[in-house]
């Protein structure tokens, strides 16, 4: 209903429309009312551009992740694929002492393979049991590839029941795999499955996780895309049979990320905290430990301390590893397992070898040329081969100093594949200049039967986690008379790390094993005590001293 005084006369209403008060009332309105309006806007197109900038980052993070996911079973397959190559390509009498031996070899070298079974036309043996080895699951395998292998799971090893592994067998070899450790797949907040497909099948087995619940015909790797609400993204190992399945729901993506857009609103709070941040952060950074070690390496603070090898048949020490050490000027102990990591991610590791070499010339030099059959050892990875720095250090401080070739051995550290076909020559013409190569922590690092089929090596040493086994009746325990046969029919000399108790030292003693080191005998010490030892008073070390004593032969 129109209100009583809405039927006015023309000049009432005209002088009403003209009241400044009235007008400026109104325009008040209309500036909220815009102001609203364009808040509303604002709001909507932030909340818009915000989903799709988390639609666009989820789905990169997806991806990646799902790529993440696969690094490490990728490995496991190839290393596979390349074992069943290798057998494959085998021509040996079948379960001879040969072919077990190329069995034991494969099986040796890989971290994932506990056993190589062979089987054929009734001939059954394998690495680990020789012909006495146990016949094949009878029951049908749980999944067979496009490509025919055939795979059981849950099979129990033959030295160890009750010890899971997983059986795959392609013609007439089989390997049993140890399990995929579940911590090595990383899938952060999103739900994993991981499926096995044939194709040509159409057959789809769940291997972890839940099912996905999506069809065989979406599984393309490197697919990401949106299925019921879901995002999800698809990465597959070579010839797409694994697959790892990644998918999260967007409405809890939107939660998740809900923050995000309301700190839009506080963006210059933000600013400035993220500005007092930095700055505090690169003053915290300036003392961290990363740029501790590198000004410690530019001011040479590092040092070197000695850790004897003695031959256990007369007592003699023959030689020693030197092993750099460093010391914070607090007093604290940074242990080389910190700080040696630090130095290959700041590619430093040059830079260790060539003060490395500096400190033994300095410490050892005269000692060296008053006992011309001692030897001393120096840490080297492949890249200083073909570093200029490595061979002018080497040429400085023991050449130019006349100090024998024979004395100074180089222990060949197995961290990475990197350099290692140019460091090869490099090696090959030190050992022929009277330099003896070593294979430092033999059974766990890259490619060691590589090394020794492609380089003239004078010793391996043996790793302390074969060492630690002794007494164990642990399969590791079993396969380190393998490596001591290995050694010997190549020529090739052990020294064993890690010698902690008499136990030890019986036991390699008893395989014709005589060189050793570790904390039975000596810990690593500085220089001066080394010396002291050997050329003084015979000194007893604080452990069980009357067993061990330092002496030159």
């Amino acid at each position: 209903m129109l209100p009583k005084n809405f039927l006015q006369d023309g000049a009432a209403a005209s002088r009403r429309d003209s009241d400044p008060e009235a007008k400026a009332l109104g325009q008040l309105i209309a500036k909220r009312r815009m102001i609203v309006l364009w808040s509303t806007l604002s709001v909507m197109v932030t909340l818009a551009g915000g989903a799709a900038v988390i639609n666009v980052a989820e789905q990169e993070k997806i991806r990646s992740a799902a790529a993440a996911v696969i690094a490490k079973p990728l490995e496991r397959v190839t290393e596979i694929n390349l074992a069943f190559q290798e057998l494959q390509a085998l021509e040996v009498q079948p379960c001879t002492m040969p072919h077990l031996e190329a069995l034991r070899s494969i099986a040796f070298r890989s971290a994932i393979i506990r056993d190589v079974i062979y089987r054929d036309q009734g001939v059954l043996c394998s690495a680990n049991l020789g012909a006495a080895a146990s016949a094949l699951p009878s029951q049908n395998p749980d999944f067979a590839t496009e490509g025919g292998r055939q795979i059981w799971r849950n099979v129990d090893l033959s030295l160890a029941p009750g010890v899971k592994s997983t059986l795959v067998k392609e013609g007439r070899y089989g390997l049993l795999i140890a399990p995929e450790d579940p911590g090595a797949v990383s899938s952060g907040h999103y739900a994993l499955s991981v499926v096995l497909l044939n194709r040509n099948h159409r057959t789809m087995l769940v291997i972890r996780g839940a099912d996905p619940g999506i069809d065989r015909s979406p599984l393309v790797s490197g697919s990401t895309y949106w299925l019921r609400g879901d995002l999800i993204s698809v990465a597959c190992l070579t010839g797409q049979t694994t697959c790892y399945i990644l998918k999260t729901n967007w409405g809890a993506v939107l939660l998740a990320n809900a923050i995000l857009l309301l700190v839009a609103g506080i963006l210059a709070c933000a600013c400035t905290v993220a500005g007092i941040a930095l700055c505090l952060a690169r003053k915290f950074r300036s003392r961290t430990i990363d740029a501790m070690f590198r000004e410690a390496v530019r001011h040479e603070e590092l040092f070197m301390h000695y850790q004897p090898v003695v031959d256990n048949r007369t007592g003699a020490v023959v030689s020693a590893e030197a092993l750099m050490r460093w010391t914070l000027r607090s007093g604290t102990v940074i242990s080389p397992a910190i700080f040696i990591p630090i130095a290959e991610e700041n590619d430093l590791i040059g830079n260790l070898t060539c003060l490395a070499l500096q400190r033994v010339s300095e410490d050892l030099g005269s000692f060296l040329l008053r006992h011309a059959d001692f030897k001393v050892s120096v840490n080297v990875v492949p890249a200083d081969m073909v570093d200029s720095r490595f061979h002018l250090a080497l040429r400085r401080n023991f050449e130019e100093r006349g100090i024998a070739p024979a004395q100074l051995s180089f222990e060949l550290t197995e961290r990475t594949s990197a350099k290692l076909e140019s460091a090869m020559a490099v090696l090959l013409d030190l050992g022929r200049r009277g330099h003896e190569i070593y294979i430092d922590d033999f059974g766990t690092g890259y490619a060691n039967l590589s090394y020794l089929s492609d380089l003239k090596v004078d010793k391996i040493k043996l790793d302390k986690k074969f060492t630690d086994t002794v007494g164990t009746g642990t399969l590791r325990e079993r396969i380190v008379p393998s490596v001591i046969d290995l050694a010997r029919e190549l020529g090739v000399q052990i020294i064993v790390e890690g010698v902690e108790n008499a136990e030890q030292v019986n036991y390699f003693r008893s395989h014709g094993v005589h060189l050793m080191q570790g904390w039975f005998y000596a810990p690593a010490l500085p220089a001066a005590e080394l010396i002291g030892a050997l050329e003084g008073p015979v000194v007893t070390p604080e452990r069980e001293p009357s067993t061990r004593q330092l002496s030159l032969a």
